[in-house]
């Protein structure tokens, strides 16, 4: 090439702008990727995998605490645990799985569990949001401790807004879980009102309906309300991060009551549902948004203990893990993979941003293979 020619120079000054601009519009798109991190808590495998279990679907009222059988198997109840899987969870196996990936079912070689020894809430959070079990968490008090937390490392690393990460959930105990301090980003417990400036008046409605509806336990608040002012927050606010923590899977299962842990499922698939066509039907979230879902803990395999859950009880340790967006392959059900554990999933939420987990903490598990597409 004749390197005097201004014109051939002009085109390679051309090509080189367009191929600039190509990777920074690359850069930026990378740049703009979401997380919605959602929790379900103590929701057994058995359920997300095989619907109405038939180990306690069989056993005595008193140990299932089903107390119209013939309208709850009518819901619920199908000849295989694909078929009664679908019938509880139909967004879940019918949309979510085929787009996405689902870890846990140990009889098709997929193994999630937890890796603190706890196995009750507030360690299987922390264990969630830092990456790494944490010794010193071993009640479910509501303390904050001194360790930074996967939200708190986004929302420094990005440079975001107090409102451009948020935690909104229905039992207090999240918001300790979320932060080592107070005040670092939006952070809403079971009954706390909203900052006038990132509220709405459907917001306020909704926290003042908190109070009205009863609910088992004092330290907790209503899920869907919870689940509506979430929504509520992301359409007007439009957070890059966003943890949804729903309860009421738990409460309904301490109070052994079978029939209304399958209805809540039942109900909490359909928010899912919603939730997920809200952020495709949303400029900021379409096409790059990942939802992860999952859980705390599992809870006992009997009629005896499935109501329960400790480091005493069988099955505590086991979990699950689905995850959907842009970036995940349409895996389904995952079968025949490696393990993963609970210390996999802040990684894993980073690597979706676009961020070096081993910078946010080099001790935590590492993302869970077949999160991305990418190795």
């Amino acid at each position: 090439m004749d390197y005097g020619n201004r014109a051939a120079w002009r085109s390679l000054a051309a090509l080189a702008l367009l191929l600039s601009s190509g990777a920074a519009a690359a850069a930026d798109a990378a740049n703009d990727r979401r997380v919605v991190l959602v929790t379900l808590d103590g929701v057994r495998v058995q359920e997300i995998f095989g619907g109405m279990d038939p180990v306690i679907a069989n056993a005595p009222e008193a140990e299932s605490g089903i107390y119209e059988g013939a309208v709850t198997k009518a819901r619920y109840w199908r000849d295989t645990p694909e078929a009664r899987r679908e019938a509880l969870m139909p967004f879940f196996w019918k949309t979510l799985a085929p787009a996405g990936i689902v870890l846990g079912s140990q009889a098709k070689g997929s193994k999630a569990t937890v890796r603190n020894d706890q196995w009750f809430s507030y360690p299987g959070y922390s264990e969630i949001l830092t990456g790494e079990p944490q010794p010193e968490v071993g009640s479910n008090d509501f303390v904050r401790y001194p360790n930074r937390t996967v939200l708190e490392y986004v929302h420094g690393t990005l440079g975001l807004g107090y409102g451009d990460v948020a935690q909104i959930g229905a039992w207090e105990g999240f918001k300790y879980a979320a932060s080592q301090k107070d005040g670092v980003f939006l952070m809403n417990g079971a009954r706390d009102p909203f900052p006038p400036e990132y509220s709405t008046p459907q917001i306020d409605y909704l926290v003042g309906l908190r109070d009205d509806v009863m609910q088992l336990w004092e330290e907790s608040s209503s899920d869907t309300l919870c689940y509506r002012i979430a929504l509520e927050y992301l359409r007007k606010f439009q957070p890059r991060v966003m943890w949804l923590g729903f309860v009421q899977s738990d409460d309904w299962a301490h109070a052994r009551r079978y029939d209304l842990v399958l209805d809540y499922l039942h109900l909490v698939d359909r928010e899912l549902g919603e939730l997920w066509a809200t952020l495709q039907a949303m400029d900021a979230y379409r096409g790059k948004t990942t939802m992860i879902i999952t859980t705390d803990h599992g809870r006992g395999r009997t009629p005896a203990d499935w109501a329960e859950h400790d480091a005493g009880i069988q099955g505590s340790q086991d979990i699950w893990v689905a995850i959907i967006g842009p970036d995940t392959p349409a895996t389904g059900e995952a079968t025949n993979v490696a393990d993963v554990t609970q210390s996999d999933v802040a990684a894993t939420l980073l690597q979706h941003l676009g961020l070096d987990w081993k910078a946010f903490n080099p001790k935590a598990g590492p993302p869970i293979p077949g999160a991305t597409g990418s190795p």
